[in-house]
């Protein structure tokens, strides 16, 4: 007996529900279905796009019509919609693609699903192993949103050797003074995801200046790599999925529910790396 068939009968043994009808979380629930379909099942999935305003009470009908099922949250608005209406139901809501999953739900921290943020340590343990030239990261965010993941990579960086300069600002204004009087004080600049900085206009504005000035970037997609970050990291959105989609039937199959890492890449822009003269290594030591 398969997952699905433990679970619901001939219903639909997950209800998946997605924040918005945009090409990361469709390609994430398309990959997710192949899954479940390769296991028997038939998901039902719903767009919070498709139920606007009033609407919503329902989907609230919809879904609660799922009985035993579980749910599968597609970024935060589902998570939000699925935590306020359903959160007591015996049978789990389960997140994916969700930044920060604890500052959307009111109660507990929820620990069922995929964050959208690859853990702190790994990441300073990856920079520094790849590019080892580079002692002292230069973290550039807004204390109102990063100052726990500042403090995180402050502490991993020690374990690894390295020093986390922190770059504060504001807003945006700050930027162009903070990074001219604190190029000569890093080897590189690490940009995380920050409601203050998140730009494309201001990323691409802080490569290029980071780029006369000899000093490698990290940034976190794929936006990054083509505007000429040294480093990267990013997610696959429909290896994302397929993760998503094994946790859901994992926890079908009596396992209990938990928090797991997504898993990403580490893209290296060889140009770059090259045309700022840094060592590299291929294949460093995790």
């Amino acid at each position: 007996m398969n997952a699905f068939c433990s679970l619901a009968g001939e219903s639909p043994a997950v209800s998946v529900l997605v924040s918005l009808n945009i090409r990361p979380y469709v390609s994430a629930v398309s990959a997710m279905t192949d899954v479940f379909k390769a296991e028997g099942g038939s998901p039902s999935v719903f767009f919070m796009a498709d139920f606007p305003g009033k609407s919503q009470k329902i989907l609230k009908e919809k879904l609660g019509k799922a009985g035993g099922q579980i749910f599968v949250a597609v970024g935060p608005e589902a998570a939000r919609f699925l935590w306020t209406h359903f959160q007591d139901r015996p049978s789990p809501v389960i997140y994916t693609m969700v930044l920060n999953p604890e500052q959307i739900s009111a109660g507990p921290a929820p620990r069922c699903g995929i964050p959208l943020q690859i853990p702190v340590q790994a990441q300073v343990r990856l920079i520094g192993r790849t590019l080892p030239g580079v002692k002292r990261i230069g973290l550039l965010y807004d204390p109102k949103y990063n100052t726990a993941f500042f403090n995180r990579a402050r502490e991993s960086a020690t374990i690894e050797g390295l020093q986390i300069v922190p770059l504060e600002i504001s807003s945006k204004k700050e930027i162009p003074g903070l990074l001219e009087k604190e190029w000569a004080s890093v080897d590189c600049l690490w940009m995380i995801p920050d409601r203050t900085i998140i730009s494309e206009s201001v990323i691409q504005y802080i490569i290029k200046e980071s780029l006369l000035n000899k000093t490698p970037v990290i940034g976190y997609n794929r936006f990054f790599y083509e505007s000429g970050a040294a480093l990267s990291f990013i997610f696959d959105y429909e290896t994302l999925g397929v993760q998503t989609a094994r946790l859901v039937l994992s926890i079908a199959g009596g396992e209990p529910c938990r928090e797991n890492d997504p898993e990403f890449q580490v893209w290296p822009n060889r140009r770059v790396i090259e045309k700022l003269g840094l060592a590299y290594a291929e294949d460093p030591e995790p």
